[in-house]
């Protein structure tokens, strides 16, 4: 069996399936914030007995009043926790979520106070539209990495191709003028996949995940979304397979 006919790197698949699931995924989150922004909307606002600051109120609760999370709590699960793989992705609480998201400092906003002024309404909308705002420019990162994905797919069905037609003919009998063919066939593969290497190199010193949630972890887009793939780089572990696939035509 030639290696155009074995087994070839399917890295690329992998990670296209990876980065279709997250784009799905964020864009449900996208609109789950959308949800949660708009009833925060309905929400009509009352001048407050006394607010001191814009990251606490101070007031005493009463106990016929309550606080304004105990208004928003049920909201928040019901949009932005709804979303179908929440419990798999972050499996957080409505605290650890909210702080999270929106910072500590909007939580402890909505625990404390009992009047929906309009300023904790605007801070809370603020906060949400920052996180479609976040959202919707890691939906732009994942559409260029979709598109470098199927640029490298493309250029691997290439070199298959050309290693496929290389193993079609017989070196026994090849001309000077065949052989030289050969040879630059070889060095065009052999530099395509370098180039795509390096390119490849410069993007992970270079690209940073922009998204708010835990990331902390992560030094770069590859290393979060791929890391249960196998290969935390599979565009740069498919050129590499392929020059050693090259390799032995040299």
């Amino acid at each position: 069996m030639t290696f155009a006919q074995g087994s070839w790197p399917t890295y690329t698949d992998a990670a296209l399936d990876r980065v279709r699931r997250e784009r799905r995924e964020i864009e449900r989150e996208c609109q789950a914030f959308q949800r949660f922004r708009q009833r925060i909307q309905t929400v009509d606002t009352q001048t407050p007995r006394f607010e001191r600051s814009v990251v606490g109120v101070n007031q005493n609760l009463t106990s016929e009043e309550k606080s304004i999370r105990d208004t928003i709590e049920p909201w928040y699960p019901d949009t932005v926790m709804a979303v179908d793989h929440y419990g798999d992705v972050y499996g957080d609480s409505f605290e650890a979520s909210l702080s999270a998201e929106f910072g500590v400092d909007v939580l402890v906003l909505i625990s404390e106070g009992t009047t929906f002024s309009p300023l904790i309404k605007q801070r809370l909308l603020e906060a949400a539209q920052q996180c479609i705002d976040n959202r919707r420019v890691f939906l732009e990162t994942l559409k260029d990495e979709f598109t470098t994905l199927k640029d490298a797919q493309s250029t691997v069905q290439e070199s298959r191709e050309a290693i496929a037609e290389l193993d079609s003919t017989e070196l026994q009998g090849f001309s000077d003028t065949e052989l030289t063919d050969r040879y630059e066939t070889l060095h065009t593969l052999n530099n395509e996949c370098k180039s795509w290497i390096q390119q490849r190199q410069k993007e992970i010193h270079t690209h940073r995940i922009e998204r708010s949630a835990d990331w902390d972890s992560y030094t770069d887009l590859c290393s979060y979304l791929y890391e249960d793939l196998g290969v935390d780089y599979p565009v740069l572990a498919t050129f590499v397979d392929i020059l050693d696939i090259i390799s032995h035509y040299e």
